[in-house]
């Protein structure tokens, strides 16, 4: 009897592991099946875009090169590793980027276009920093480029964008307001003082030099 009772309970386990186990794969097809047309309507929205993107970019491609603006903007921005052909392009391209993004979101999921908003606006004030800390170091490697500057001038210059930078990088950092409001604070009160001082450099430079070797003859 024991041994029976006991065969009859692992059968019984077996079959109820074997229901649960299939009552879970139907589960997991039927949400399967249910999210195939949000799915497919997604890759569509991609698809379109996609071709938007590809035509629009044939088109800017072609244009610039007719009216031949890369020759024309090349002398101005040497030092910039990319044409302006494909920053244009770039940017179209991430506009329709998010235009696809909005419209999936929008489209299936529109309880979510808040969360969305956020993230692409975080997003871009981050490509916002990147952008404009690399273009103001274009800018200087121009300059430089154009003017021959001594190469305190030049360490002093690139010294100041360091910490002209790191203001929007504050913002954009998950830091306290009071430890942001600080760190600008500090930022701004150093970039004066160095500006500060290399004024005085830079004008009475020679009025403080000429004092030393004054005071240097007179003391031999």
């Amino acid at each position: 009897m024991t041994t029976v009772n006991a065969s009859n309970m692992t059968r019984v386990v077996n079959e109820t592991s074997i229901g649960i186990l299939w009552n879970a794969f139907k589960m997991a097809l039927r949400d399967l099946v249910s999210i195939i047309p949000s799915i497919l309507l997604a890759l569509a929205i991609i698809a379109i875009y996609m071709g938007i993107a590809i035509l629009l970019n044939r088109i800017i491609r072609r244009v610039f090169k007719l009216f031949k603006v890369d020759e024309l903007v090349k002398p101005l921005i040497r030092q910039v590793p990319f044409s302006l052909t494909n920053l244009v392009v770039v940017l179209v391209d991430i506009g329709l980027g998010i235009l696809a993004l909005y419209s999936i979101v929008l489209t299936l999921f529109p309880e979510q276009v808040h969360t969305t908003t956020l993230i692409v606006s975080y997003a871009a004030r981050v490509a916002s920093v990147v952008f404009l800390v690399l273009f103001v170091f274009i800018a200087l490697e121009a300059v430089v480029e154009r003017i021959r500057m001594e190469a305190k001038m030049r360490g002093f210059i690139l010294l100041l964008i360091l910490f002209l930078s790191l203001v929007p990088i504050l913002d954009i950092t998950a830091l306290s307001h009071e430890v942001k409001t600080a760190l600008a604070w500090g930022i701004s009160i150093g970039i004066g003082l160095a500006i500060g001082v290399f004024a005085a450099w830079f004008f009475f430079h020679e009025i403080l030099e000429s004092l030393i070797e004054t005071r240097k003859t007179k003391k031999e």
